[in-house]
């Protein structure tokens, strides 16, 4: 597994019953100098995260957005990243590439600036508004 996170924090497991673990990722820091930071909500509300490194599949990344995986004849509720970023931070001198797929696949939006609401980013055919809650992949680099 990869490091996530800033000033040395690193991966912490979080066990999702007996056979699951997801990473978590430090919440995003009140004064941005490093990385980006994710928020569930739009104008950065709602629970956030700090990223200094790419994450292939959000899902991987435990989180505040409710997911059913059916398994069998039954299925579980898993907690993650995916499908629920609504607006970024960026912080100077970074940028972060947006993507609709795991993989960094499928539509691509790269932002270098503060982006408070993913439904105005019209560009993309997302079936819900915007680019909001449909990022499953981002990259993150120093510009």
């Amino acid at each position: 597994m990869g490091r996530l996170g800033t000033l040395g924090l690193g991966v912490v497991l979080v066990a999702l019953g007996a056979t699951a673990c997801q990473k978590s990722l430090p919440s995003g820091p009140s004064d941005l100098e490093t990385g980006v930071t994710i928020y569930e909500d739009a104008n950065y509300l709602g629970r956030s995260a700090h990223l200094t490194e790419d994450i292939r599949d959000l899902s991987d990344v435990r989180g505040p957005c409710e997911h059913y995986i059916a398994e069998g004849s039954g299925g579980r509720y898993v907690y993650d990243w995916n499908d629920c970023i609504s607006s970024v931070r960026v912080a100077p001198g970074w940028r972060a590439t947006l993507y609709r797929d795991d993989g960094y696949r499928d539509d691509a939006l790269e932002i270098t600036s503060d982006t408070p609401n993913l439904q105005l980013v019209t560009q993309h055919d997302c079936p819900k508004d915007g680019l909001n809650d449909c990022v499953t992949s981002i990259r993150v680099r120093r510009q």
